[in-house]
């Protein structure tokens, strides 16, 4: 079983986390102001027992075991109707039913203190219900427990801290509805960010490139940004690096360079003019052939008549001026595969490299350049190009025998750059200029 790239999740991934977190709990925030407040309000009641007969102890003991029994009594008709008259409630908004869920009793253990708690929508509702329950309560406790004619004990329950106006109210809890919110984004989006990572095909990492592929990768160009662009000398240098990563892996004699875009957008202007721009700087000349149909933005000179040049024998000595070559009209691969081998080695009178662009699909045009001592490096767009359309172009590489040197990634994000050395094996050096027959063996090809 593959292990869990936590890394690679939270790299990718934080934003939607720290955004399905704010939007979870703003949302929660929301609903907590939508609900309807409570509000709540006591009155502490202290019951009293006075007895000409009875001693301190067995008053104290009477007392702890009839206050016992009063919290039932906060429901009875006599409270709930005295309420609603004292407060002129309509009977048809609170009715019986509702009252008592407004009101509760309870007994603090091993104390003679009755607390009564009204909740109401509003702070004056609810410290006036629970004082008029408190009153009440008491006169019907006077009334119950004080029998005409039994003077041992005098019960009285009486009121000694009213309720006031609660300042907040107690339901709904904003901060604990708006915190679970939050955590609950914040898993929600632990699981798309998880999920997003682990099921996304698109080609990110080396890692990615390796795992589908077994390739090694060559290079990592920067995109370019249109906010706060980077120096161009640090594009430079990743465009410098990918040429020095070339000659490492397939040597220095690998004059002829066949790039195979993977996917569409994978080969744009910007990289093939830094390639170019990178041959220089090492102290190679070098030349673009695009082949294509939907080719680059070409550099003057025009392929159909380099071709023609070499159909009719002629010197053709002004492509030395030229870097890019494109093709003005459509070509026939008939017509590429028996010219463009000769025109790629009269350039290589002018210039030390010579890259030629091909569709992955011309599987004649790019057996014969690679037998004719080409090696393909396959490009690819970062977050653009997904895993089987790499796989595609390596399998049908593969099929014909053919090990391309390896591939390189364009438009890469700032956190995809990394050392790309470090990433390879020593089976990904010396594939530049060899064939791979379809049985596993090798011949090397002619420069």
């Amino acid at each position: 079983m593959e292990d869990v790239p936590y890394g690679r999740i939270l790299r990718e991934g934080w934003l939607i986390i720290v955004a399905l977190a704010i939007f979870g709990a703003g949302a929660a925030w929301l609903v907590a102001k939508a609900l309807p407040e409570t509000y709540a309000a006591t009155s502490t009641m202290l019951l009293r027992v006075d007895s000409s007969e009875a001693s301190l102890f067995e008053r104290n003991q009477f007392s702890l075991a009839r206050i016992k029994s009063y919290p039932a009594l906060i429901d009875s008709p006599e409270v709930i109707d005295a309420v609603r008259s004292d407060l002129a409630l309509d009977e048809d908004d609170y009715s019986d039913r509702d009252i008592r869920r407004m009101l509760s009793a309870e007994n603090t253990a091993d104390t003679v203190l009755l607390v009564v708690q009204a909740d109401a929508p509003s702070a004056s509702l609810a410290a006036d219900v629970a004082n008029s329950a408190a009153t009440h309560l008491s006169e019907l406790i006077k009334t119950t427990e004080n029998v005409k004619g039994d003077t041992r004990y005098t019960v009285n329950l009486d009121q000694v801290l009213p309720a006031v106006e609660p300042q907040s109210p107690i339901s709904p809890q904003v901060t604990a509805i708006t915190g679970l919110g939050g955590v609950a984004g914040l898993a929600l989006g632990a699981i798309v960010a998880v999920y997003r990572t682990t099921t996304n095909r698109r080609l990110r990492t080396i890692s990615d490139v390796r795992r589908a592929t077994g390739l090694p990768v060559v290079g990592q160009i920067p995109r370019r940004r249109r906010v706060r662009p980077e120096p161009e000398s640090m594009t430079l240098m990743a465009f410098e690096e990918t040429v020095g990563n070339l000659a490492a892996l397939a040597g220095d004699g690998l004059r002829t360079q066949l790039l195979v875009p993977a996917s569409a957008g994978a080969i744009d202007d910007e990289t093939v003019l830094g390639l170019l721009k990178a041959q220089e700087v090492v102290g190679r000349s070098a030349c673009v052939v695009d082949t294509r149909k939907e080719h680059v933005t070409g550099g003057g000179y025009s392929l159909n008549a380099l071709l023609d040049h070499e159909e009719d024998d002629a010197d053709g000595d002004d492509i030395d001026d030229r870097a890019v070559i494109v093709a003005d009209e459509p070509i026939p691969v008939e017509t590429l595969l028996r010219l463009l081998p000769t025109a790629v080695e009269r350039l290589h009178e002018s210039f030390d490299i010579v890259v030629v662009i091909a569709e992955p699909t011309e599987s004649a045009l790019l057996e014969t350049l690679v037998e004719g001592g080409a090696g393909i490096i396959v490009s690819v767009k970062h977050n653009s190009t997904s895993a089987p359309d790499l796989v595609a172009v390596a399998t049908r590489l593969r099929v014909m025998g053919i090990r391309p040197v390896g591939v390189l990634m364009i438009h890469t994000g700032r956190g995809a750059l990394g050392s790309i050395a470090e990433s390879w094996r020593v089976s990904d050096r010396g594939h530049g200029g060899l064939h791979e027959d379809a049985g596993g063996a090798t011949r090397a090809h002619r420069g």
